[in-house]
């Protein structure tokens, strides 16, 4: 059974809003990923130190889950992203290899005109056709200089164009290397920030099993009541002689119920935990003979009313007892205190109502 300091809705509301809210979408990736650290860090401030219940942890664990399942998938993202602008700059290198071998062969293409020309003679093209000695060396000069100049232009024009694209493959290649550098940048922090939030994780794991291992320790110990319990019961309250009312009771002590009636983490739970600070007055849930007030054991300090018709109610882990064995009490009579004694994780009231001395669902007893 736990027992839990008061933790308001508001601080509960706040702790999973902590984890769950995403960052505006207009802050940048390192604008989100401080945001979402600062987020880890007040988490597990709250983890730590908020004397929470296993319901509470187990919805922080939860939304830290949804929040780690985002970030990882961010982190994927990120990577494939990369990998695509990587796969991209390859290519952009083999294409600037080829403009480059390109380009160098155009520039052998003009060289080799350039030797041509001068192997030709004079390098006036008039002057090169008119100082022919014959009409056949003439139409020679005359195809060798037009062969040459159409591929000295072809080549110019190829030269510029493999230059253009280069300079323009160049100012990409910049681009895309800028982006993966911020990538890599990225993905370094989402490593991080995914790195603290496991770590958070495995936190809220082991508060729980830490509560959930008291949990049991403390079942295991009112389990070794029960017998005893049932039978001092039936041996001083009244016999049950018809039908069982649930209307009449009250609210023993006003709080959340930390821990309901039920099956719990393998065991039983017999009666409900309800959240309460040690020397809150306690009050008889309905009129009755105390019929028990003394140390229960696992129990701790208790008082067990009966209220007639075989119904009673128990009260557990008193830190004081202020009505003794025979007293009759009205309803709102405060009996006792809260407390943490007996097997108990923290200050809290476990309350029971009973039927001929067997256990049974308090709540509907409550209004």
């Amino acid at each position: 059974m736990l027992g839990a300091r008061r933790v308001t809705r508001a601080v509960i509301v706040a702790v999973l809003l902590s984890i769950v809210v995403p960052p505006a979408a207009q802050a940048s990736h390192g604008e989100r990923l401080e945001e979402t650290r600062r987020e880890i860090r007040a988490t597990r401030a709250r983890i730590s130190s908020a004397l929470v219940t296993e319901s509470q942890i187990e919805a922080q664990l939860s939304a830290i889950v949804s929040r780690l399942r985002v970030q990882q998938a961010g982190l994927s993202a990120a990577r494939a992203q990369l990998t695509k602008i990587d796969i991209e700059i390859r290519a952009q290198k083999r294409r600037l290899d080829k403009l480059a071998a390109l380009q160098a062969a155009r520039r052998d293409a003009i060289a080799e005109r350039a030797r041509a020309l001068y192997i030709m003679g004079p390098a006036d093209t008039f002057q090169a056709l008119t100082t022919a000695g014959t009409l056949e060396e003439f139409v020679d000069r005359a195809g060798a200089l037009e062969q040459i100049n159409g591929a000295d232009n072809i080549a110019i024009e190829e030269l510029e164009t493999a230059r253009f694209e280069s300079k323009r493959i160049q100012d990409e290649l910049r681009v895309e290397r800028a982006k993966a550098a911020e990538i890599r940048d990225e993905i370094r922090e989402r490593v991080q920030v995914v790195a603290e939030m496991a770590a958070v994780q495995r936190e809220a794991h082991d508060k729980l099993n830490g509560k959930i291992s008291g949990y049991r320790n403390n079942l295991a110990a009112l389990q070794r009541e029960q017998a005893r319990i049932e039978a001092l019961i039936r041996a001083r309250q009244s016999t049950s002689t018809g039908p069982i009312s649930r209307s009449g009771f009250i609210w023993p002590i006003r709080g959340p119920i930390t821990s309901p009636y039920g099956p719990r983490w393998g065991s039983f739970h017999t009666g409900m935990d309800i959240d309460c600070r040690t020397g809150d007055g306690i009050k008889a849930s309905k009129a009755g003979t105390v019929i028990e007030s003394g140390w229960g054991g696992g129990y701790g300090n208790m008082i067990i009313i009966d209220h007639g018709n075989g119904v009673s109610t128990l009260y557990a882990h008193q830190s004081r007892l202020y009505r003794g064995r025979g007293s009759s009490v009205s309803q709102g009579t405060v009996i006792g205190a809260c407390g943490t004694t007996g097997n108990s994780t923290g200050d809290h009231l476990h309350f029971e109502v009973r039927i001929n001395g067997r256990h049974t669902n308090p709540r509907p007893y409550l209004p």
